[in-house]
C-alpha cells in the first residue's frame, strides 16, 4: 500500500513552456508507467480540496489556475463551470472543434463513524493491490476526477497532437447535471465532436444514456417523551453500496430498505419508539449504511437482542454472494430526550417499503442492459425538522418512468408526505455513431481488440449538451472505476494507459481528418498512442 502525495511523484515542471516532465515512482522507466504517474499527479491535485456537489468553489479556482499554468486563458460562468480553448497543433489547423468534458464535483460518501468532513477535508488517495483507492474513510471522487486528470495530463503534454480542443469542466453533475444544464449553449454551438470522460469501464464507449427523475419526499416530524427507559442503536454497515445506475443490477443490499422492513416487523412483536433514522448519502447512491435509535422498556432487552441476531442471519443468507461483508449490530446507547410520534414512524417506514427499489425492466434493444430502475437513496431528519426521503428513478423508456412515478405518488399520498421532482432527459444514440466508430478503430489498432459500444443506465451530462447542440457527435468513455459513490470506490490502474492512448489517438485522428472510415494507408495515425 502506497500513500500518494504530490511530492511522492517528484514533479518537475519547466514553467512557461508547458513542457511537463515526471520522474518515476516505479522501478521500470516504461511509457505506460510515465502515463500513470502523470495522470496520478493530476488526480492528486484535484483531491487536495473538498469538492462535493455544491462545494466546488475551490476546485473551480484550482482548475482556473491549472489551465493558466498550461498557457491557456480559461473563463468561468456563474455556475463555476470552467471553459478553456486549446489551439490546434501544427498540421491540424483545419480540423473541427472537439470538446473534452468532465465534471468536477463528487459524491462524498463517508464511511460510518468516519472523521471525514466532506465540507473541509481533502480525499486521501492510496495505491493498493493495483488500484487507486482511499483509506476507506470516504469515496475517492474518481467519478469523474480520474477522467479530468487524464485530460489535463494529455493536453498539457507538448507531444499530444490535436485539432482545436475545448476543455469543459462542469459543476453539480451528481445533483442533477446542474452545471451542464446551466451552461450557455454558445460554448457548444460550434463544437462538432464531444468526448465525455465520465465512463466507468475501460474498453467501453457509451453512445446513449438514461434520463433521471430525482424525487424528494417531506413530512413534518412530531416528537414525544420516550415511552421506555432503555435505548439501543441498530446499525447496518459494511455493505458495498455503489452507483444507483451502474451498480443497480448487481444484487447489492439497500440498507434503508432492509432496516425499514426489519423495524416494521419488529414493531409487531416488541413495542418501541423510534428516536432517529438516518441512512444513505444521496438520491443516486445505493445506501451502504443506515442506523436507527430505538427506545423501549428494559423488559424487552432480550427480545431486541434476539430479533437483531435473527435479522443478521437473514441478511447474511440473502447477500452471501453479492454483499457478503454487511453487518447488523445492536448496541446500548444513551436515552434520547425525545422520540418520533408513532404516526410519523409508521408513515416513514411505509414510504420506504413502498418506494420501488432495484431493476424494474431490462432494455428491449440492448440485451443484458438495464432499461428502468429505482433507488431508495436517503432518509434523514433535515434542518427544518422534517423527515426527508430521497429516491432516484432511471428509465430509457418514458412509459416505464410514468408507471414508477405513479406508484411513488400514490405511496407518498398514502404516507402523508409531500413530493417534489426534478430531473433530466435521456441522451438518445445508436451504435453507428461515427465518433464511436473512429474511437473503436483507434482502440483496435492499439490493442488488437474492439471496443464495446453500449449504453449507460445512468444520467450523463451528454444529455444536456445534446439538447444544446443535437448535431454534435458525442461519446462517453473512461477508465475502469469500481463501486463509485462508496468508500470502496477504486480505479484499476492498469486501465489508465489504454484510455489515455485511445483518447490521444482519437484526438489525433480527428486533427488529421480521419473521422471517416480509414483508408488502407492512414500513415499509422490511428494507432498512435499517448504522448511519450
Amino acid at each position: 500500500m502506497v500513500l500518494l502525495k504530490k511530492n511522492a511523484l517528484q514533479r518537475q515542471a519547466a514553467e512557461g513552456d508547458g513542457n511537463m516532465q515526471f520522474e518515476r515512482i516505479y522501478m521500470q522507466p516504461d511509457r505506460d508507467e510515465r502515463i500513470i504517474d502523470g495522470v496520478l499527479w493530476e488526480f492528486l491535485g484535484l483531491c487536495d480540496m473538498p469538492h462535493g456537489s455544491g462545494n466546488e468553489q475551490q476546485a473551480s479556482d484550482y482548475l482556473m489556475d491549472r489551465l493558466r499554468r498550461m498557457g491557456l486563458s480559461p473563463v468561468r460562468d456563474d455556475s463555476l463551470n470552467v471553459i478553456a480553448d486549446l489551439p490546434p497543433t501544427p498540421g491540424c489547423e483545419g480540423a473541427p472543434l472537439t470538446a473534452v468534458q468532465g465534471h468536477m464535483d463528487m459524491v462524498c460518501a463517508a464511511a460510518p463513524h468516519s472523521a471525514f468532513d466532506a465540507a473541509r477535508d481533502p480525499v486521501i488517495a492510496l495505491v493498493r493491490d493495483g488500484c487507486l483507492c482511499t483509506n476507506g474513510a470516504s469515496s475517492l471522487g474518481a467519478d469523474c476526477g480520474i477522467g479530468n486528470a487524464a485530460a489535463l495530463y494529455l493536453l498539457s503534454h507538448p507531444n499530444t497532437a490535436h485539432g482545436p480542443v475545448r476543455l469543459l469542466f462542469t459543476t453539480g453533475e451528481e445533483v442533477g447535471l446542474k452545471g451542464a444544464l446551466h451552461m450557455d449553449k454558445k460554448y457548444v454551438s460550434d463544437v462538432r465532436y464531444l468526448i465525455n470522460t465520465d465512463g466507468f469501464q475501460q474498453g467501453d464507449v457509451v453512445v446513449s444514456s438514461s434520463g433521471g427523475r430525482r424525487e424528494t419526499y417531506l413530512r413534518p416530524l412530531l416528537t414525544a417523551v420516550p415511552p421506555g427507559d432503555r435505548a439501543w442503536r441498530l446499525s447496518l454497515d459494511g455493505f458495498r453500496g455503489g452507483h444507483s445506475g451502474y451498480d443497480i443490477d448487481k444484487g447489492r443490499a439497500n440498507t434503508i430498505k432492509l432496516l425499514s422492513v426489519f423495524l416494521t416487523e419488529l414493531s409487531q412483536r416488541v413495542p418501541f419508539a423510534l428516536a432517529s433514522f438516518d441512512g444513505g448519502t444521496a438520491h443516486n447512491a445505493i445506501p451502504f449504511a443506515s442506523e436507527a435509535v430505538l427506545v423501549a422498556p428494559s423488559r424487552h432487552a432480550e427480545a431486541m437482542e434476539r430479533a437483531a441476531f435473527t435479522f443478521q442471519q437473514r441478511v447474511s443468507d440473502m447477500f452471501s454472494v453479492t454483499d457478503p461483508c454487511g453487518r447488523v449490530r445492536l448496541s446500548p446507547c444513551a436515552l434520547p430526550p425525545r422520540v418520533w410520534s408513532d404516526a410519523d414512524m409508521r408513515a416513514t417506514l411505509d414510504l420506504c417499503i413502498l418506494i420501488y427499489n432495484g431493476v424494474y425492466s431490462m432494455d428491449a434493444y440492448l440485451p443484458g442492459r438495464v432499461g428502468s430502475s429505482s433507488n431508495l437513496g436517503r432518509v434523514t431528519v433535515n434542518g427544518s425538522g422534517q423527515v426527508e426521503v430521497r429516491s432516484m428513478v432511471r428509465c430509457a423508456v418514458g412509459a416505464n418512468e410514468e408507471i414508477i412515478a405513479m406508484q411513488h405518488r400514490r405511496a407518498a399520498a398514502m404516507a402523508g408526505f409531500t413530493m417534489t421532482v426534478g430531473g433530466y432527459k435521456g441522451w438518445p444514440g445508436t451504435a453507428d455513431n461515427p465518433l464511436a466508430q473512429l474511437m473503436d478503430r483507434v482502440y483496435y489498432r492499439q490493442n488488437a481488440r474492439h471496443l464495446h459500444i453500449t449504453s449507460m443506465h445512468a444520467g450523463l451530462e451528454t444529455s444536456a449538451f445534446y439538447e444544446k447542440n443535437p448535431g454534435m457527435g458525442i461519446v462517453s468513455a473512461g477508465m475502469t472505476v469500481r463501486n463509485p459513490h462508496s468508500p470502496d470506490e477504486h480505479v484499476e490502474i492498469v486501465s489508465i494507459p489504454p484510455y489515455v492512448k485511445m483518447l490521444h489517438g482519437t484526438l489525433r485522428a480527428i486533427g488529421h481528418g480521419l473521422l471517416q472510415p480509414a483508408a488502407p494507408d492512414d500513415g499509422g495515425l490511428l494507432g498512435v498512442g499517448a504522448a511519450d
